[in-house]
């Protein structure tokens, strides 16, 4: 009798043992996949974020591009008054060579302004300002800085920022020079907060 208790006592205990092993694995179990999930969670949260800023960005760019455009479009309405002025001057009987170049200059002149007129509006755009509304704060920008200031920060090339503003660009470093002197005496919030990327030396 005592032997078959001592049997049934060993089997009860083996039986436990194997319980409690069995019950810690699955507690194991439980949390690694815990784990898991937490970890797929934050994988796929964090593929949302990316997709959202990668879509915001994208999306900003294309609006940039909107805007860039349109400046290139006016540039390119004054072209044919361009090459019809200076038609009509290359077509005159040569008299007197400082007269022709003053016309010829005075042709330049008003394609430039037609150019700036371009900026002007562009930049003075509401939904222009919408877009980036740090530009409010920088009324001591003249109209081709903060364009300049804007496409540095869509991380438009020196050769872009040239083609979209009608100048050279020995002309556009020296305007990010100026935009940088000019915020930094400014002390614009803007400019210290949101480290703007014209403060780059890659954008230089």
């Amino acid at each position: 009798m005592d032997q078959i208790y001592v049997d049934t006592l060993k089997a009860v205990m083996v039986y436990q043992w194997e319980l409690d092993a069995a019950m810690l694995e699955v507690e194991r179990i439980s949390r690694h996949n815990t784990i898991l999930y937490l970890v797929i969670a934050a994988l796929v949260a964090g593929a949302i974020v990316a997709a959202y800023y990668m879509g915001r960005r994208h999306n900003r760019r294309l609006n940039a591009e909107k805007f860039a455009n349109r400046i290139l479009s006016r540039q390119a309405e004054n072209l044919p008054v361009l090459a019809n002025e200076i038609n009509k001057i290359s077509g005159k009987t040569v008299k007197l060579s400082g007269m022709l170049y003053d016309e010829l200059q005075d042709a330049i002149n008003k394609a430039k302004a037609g150019s700036k007129s371009g900026i002007v509006e562009v930049v003075n755009d509401a939904e222009f300002v919408k877009m980036y509304p740090f530009i409010k704060e920088m009324d001591f920008l003249s109209p081709q800085e903060k364009l300049v200031l804007i496409l540095t920060e869509e991380e438009y090339p020196l050769s872009e920022i040239a083609l979209y503003t009608g100048a050279s660009e020995a002309t556009v470093r020296a305007v990010k020079s100026r935009i940088r002197n000019k915020l930094m005496q400014s002390g614009s919030i803007s400019a210290q907060n949101n480290k703007l990327k014209i403060f780059k030396k890659k954008t230089l």
